[in-house]
């Protein structure tokens, strides 16, 4: 069987004969219920005998080999499928439910091949956030595993997988009491046949969590994330992914609980493991840098803050260079809490090289350039260099007008009346009132 590859739309394509007439022939099967499908070929075969196509033997041989066939194409999908987009895989799934429908109704294997189909269709559906089909495929995998539990020793194993999965749909769209209530029936499952806090159960506990954690029960929620990571130390040693990731769902229900202290105590446990251990994503421990400057913010740890920030922004220029739209915007965001903290001259030194970052990557006259300048006459305009602060404040309005936003330029007209109020009045202490005024934005 030769190899497949991607075609522009990222869909799978394969290098044999007719393969878009074959990809139409598997379409319209997914769309044939089973009975229809059975018949049509039935119909088929008989022909074929009764004209004298195939002798027996022949006929055998034939169907024996196309079933061998689609169950090598089911695992060649299965292997094309790593490290693809949640699209791309969507996309495979497709087709292996169309080859395991060939397979049961036409090939006669077992009804289990269409259960994991539905299952890994159900999944990719979840996964590219299309829940309600997600939903009806799964709810048809679980009930065409309900009646094989005396035919496939597979199969009551298998049935915690999809409640688990199905508890995971249903917390996506927030009915929490159905999510827990499929979820604790795959918890069960999980224990009768495995034993009690098993690595089995780690996915459905953390989803067990976070449905408490939604329904306000926090004691709950934790004794959920407190079995999770005796399992995970247990299994995958203190200093792990797994572990790390148990502390992250320890902050988040701190977080709910606005205990800010255990919050950013598990978060920096969890962050500090993952750094020790080389982790390999590291945009995800960016995307918990920040997460934890947002804990730091709410107990008013300026320092701690900006820190966090400071970490996210030297990975994204480790992963992206210093000219990426992520660096910039994690630089305006540090200066901006700089500004609220009067630190003005920090805050204009970052914002300087943001305007020179922005001017090369977005161009001079773009409105991300623009609203940064609009930031740095504010800045000028509390330090009272004012000539500074009115020609930033008219580069800004410049480009606002052109880009016809309307409140942009209004808002800036005023701060160049304000400049030019306090520029006839001379340099001297602003007074509160005044700050406030120039603040009201940030």
């Amino acid at each position: 069987m030769q190899e497949g590859y991607d075609d522009d739309d990222g869909n799978f394509q394969d290098d044999q004969d007719q393969n878009e007439e074959d990809y139409d022939q598997f379409n319209q099967v997914d769309q044939m219920e089973s009975n229809q499908f059975d018949n049509s070929q039935k119909d088929k075969y008989q022909q074929d005998k009764n004209y004298g196509n195939y002798q027996p033997d022949q006929q055998k041989q034939i169907e024996d080999k196309i079933s061998e066939d689609l169950e090598e194409k089911m695992k060649m999908l299965d292997e094309y499928s790593k490290d693809k987009s949640e699209e791309q895989i969507l996309n495979i799934r497709m087709h292996q439910l169309a080859l395991a429908k060939i397979l049961v109704f036409t090939h006669g294997k077992g009804q289990f091949k269409l259960v994991k189909a539905h299952t890994n269709i159900g999944e990719a559906y979840l996964n590219y956030k299309c829940y309600e089909q997600a939903i009806d495929h799964l709810t048809l995998a679980l009930k065409k595993n309900a009646k094989l539990y005396n035919e496939e020793q597979e199969s009551k194993s298998y049935n915690s997988i999809i409640l688990t999965l199905l508890g995971k749909c249903y917390l996506e769209i927030n009915s929490y009491e159905e999510s827990l209530d499929l979820l604790k029936k795959a918890y069960e499952t999980q224990c009768q046949i495995y034993g009690d806090e098993t690595e089995h159960s780690i996915q459905t506990l953390t989803l067990m969590s976070n449905c408490h954690t939604n329904l306000k029960d926090y004691d709950a929620s934790e004794e959920c994330i407190t079995k999770v990571f005796a399992i995970t130390e247990a299994k995958y040693g203190y200093k792990s992914e797994q572990s790390a990731i148990s502390y992250i769902e320890k902050a988040k229900i701190f977080a709910c609980q606005e205990n800010w202290k255990d919050a950013i105590q598990c978060q920096t446990s969890a962050i500090d493991m993952l750094v020790e251990i080389n982790y390999h994503k590291t945009e995800y421990v960016a995307e918990l840098y920040q997460q934890l400057s947002t804990y730091y913010e709410k107990i008013k740890s300026t320092d701690e803050q900006i820190a966090c920030l400071q970490k996210v922004k030297q990975i994204y220029i480790e992963l992206y260079t210093a000219q990426d739209k992520k660096v910039i915007k994690i630089k305006r965001q540090i200066a901006i809490i700089q500004l609220r903290q009067e630190r003005h001259q920090e805050a204009l030194g970052e914002l300087y090289e943001t305007e020179d970052l922005e001017v090369k990557v977005y161009g001079e006259g773009s409105v991300q350039v623009a609203k940064t300048q609009k930031i740095l006459g504010t800045i000028l305009l509390l330090v009272q260099e004012f000539r500074d602060a009115l020609s930033y404040f008219q580069k800004s309005l410049k480009t606002f007008e052109e880009n016809g936003m309307k409140k942009a330029v209004a808002e800036v007209k005023q701060r160049i009346k304000s400049v030019k109020e306090m520029k006839e009045k001379g340099k001297g202490q602003l007074n509160l009132k005044d700050r406030q005024n120039i603040m009201q934005d940030y």
